[in-house]
């Protein structure tokens, strides 16, 4: 665990994941000892902001008295920056000195649009930021990860001619969640479990993602992305690959990573007639309050997929995500092949695991007994960030998992136009 100092510096630092998420969970683990006192935070935008506007924008932008505090403490900067010409980035290269007493570890995250990811680092090498070998400089890439499979393998050669793997970070938030962690605890510290999750017991396997709101303020980038890429080709698609994957001859990272990529190699998509796509109806409401160009983007998605492999060959697997649905929950629900035994792994609101045997609740474990009640949970951001300091991999998404992912996301899209396709009332359930 370090103790040294960091700079923390996010390249689109004006935006809502920064002001929500990243500057929060930076706070806390300054707060907590993790990170050394007298670190410091320096958000990159394009707005003509002070460092002490920049401050007051955050900590007004967090509800959390706790959190707003801990933000006051903490040595926060703003550079104004249009990072989308490299040549740019030399302000930042000219800040950084007086913004470090001494040669700190660095940290930078990219919370923009991933066509900006290659500027940024040819930027940065440019101005020989993340060469010097006395401290680690770590590159943190937030989702989306390419738009489709072409552009994301063109993105991971881009990167690598200027990063090496070892200091790059993909994120994907739902890695950082407890009750996430834990289904790797519970699929292999359980031999019973184990022997379960297998074609000759299993009918079918849900893995849901539901919210009761809207897009909201992503509309712009979600009116070209949908739900598939939004979702499924990151949140669900990893935790099914948790949930199948076999286990490691050692539970390290790279032996993870190794079975998460083997079985989404496995994976493909089914069929147009058991999936279904869906629009909320209040949608093209929202497009044209903002003036943008309507389209059948799905804000709804159920995908049926195969799992080619002997283990699960026949089980129907299903991901399932939407906006503006009745409930919010996220859950994994694993049928048996008798109707009245099913699992429901539980991960939001409520984060536990409720077992059902004869149709009667037979048991229910809490995989976190500290954020039953959200407002006590540890952020994901927390969690990750903290990984990142200390060069923990298990939580974080290699390149040939992306690679999967996306393979099996382009399928379904070349299928779209033929998946049935609902305007669904808003809070209904359109399957």
């Amino acid at each position: 665990m370090t103790k040294e100092a960091l700079t923390f510096i996010i390249f689109g630092g004006t935006g809502d994941l920064a002001k929500r998420k990243l500057a929060p969970a930076f706070s806390e683990l300054i707060h907590e000892g993790v990170v050394k006192k007298g670190s410091t935070l320096i958000g990159i935008s394009r707005e003509n902001l002070s460092d002490e506007d920049y401050k007051h924008f955050l900590i007004k932008s967090v509800k959390d008295v706790k959190e707003k505090h801990h933000l006051e403490e903490i040595n926060i900067k703003h550079l104004r920056i249009d990072f989308s010409k490299s040549k740019n980035i030399e302000q930042l290269s000219e800040a950084l000195p007086s913004c470090e007493v001494e040669g700190c570890n660095r940290v930078y995250y990219l919370a923009t649009s991933y066509k900006l990811f290659p500027k940024i680092l040819e930027g940065l090498k440019k101005f020989k930021l993340i060469s010097k070998k006395d401290i680690f400089n770590r590159i943190v890439f937030e989702k989306p990860f390419g738009e489709n499979l072409k552009s994301s393998d063109a993105l991971e050669k881009k990167i690598h001619k200027i990063v090496d793997e070892k200091n790059v970070f993909r994120i994907d938030h739902y890695l950082g969640k407890e009750s996430v962690q834990n289904i790797i605890a519970l699929k292999f510290g359980s031999k019973g479990f184990q022997h379960l999750i297998d074609n000759e017991h299993i009918e079918q396997i849900n893995v849901i993602i539901d919210e009761t709101l809207g897009v909201g303020n992503r509309l712009s980038y979600y009116n070209d992305f949908g739900a598939i890429k939004d979702m499924i080709q990151n949140h669900l698609l990893q935790l099914l690959a948790l949930l199948l994957m076999d286990k490691p001859k050692e539970l390290i990272s790279e032996k993870i990573h190794d079975e998460k990529v083997k079985i989404l190699k496995e994976i493909s998509f089914s069929n147009v007639e058991n999936s279904l796509l869906g629009q909320y109806k209040s949608y093209k409401e929202e497009l044209k309050e903002r003036k943008l160009k309507r389209k059948k983007t799905e804000t709804f998605a159920k995908i049926e997929l195969n799992c080619n492999n002997e283990k699960y060959k026949g089980v129907k697997i299903f991901l399932r995500t939407g906006k503006k649905l009745p409930h919010r929950y996220g859950k994994i629900i694993i049928d048996f092949k008798n109707p009245q035994n099913k699992i429901i792994i539980n991960l939001q609101p409520n984060e536990d695991i409720e077992i059902i045997i004869d149709g009667k609740k037979l048991d229910k474990i809490d995989l976190c007994p500290d954020c039953k009640f959200s407002p006590n949970s540890r952020d994901a951001y927390e969690v990750l960030l903290k990984e990142i300091i200390n060069d923990k991999r298990n939580l974080f998404v290699r390149r040939d998992e992306i690679h999967e992912a996306w393979r099996i996301v382009d399928e379904i899209v070349r299928k779209k136009k033929e998946i049935p396709f609902v305007i669904y009332e808003d809070c209904s359930n359109p399957s």
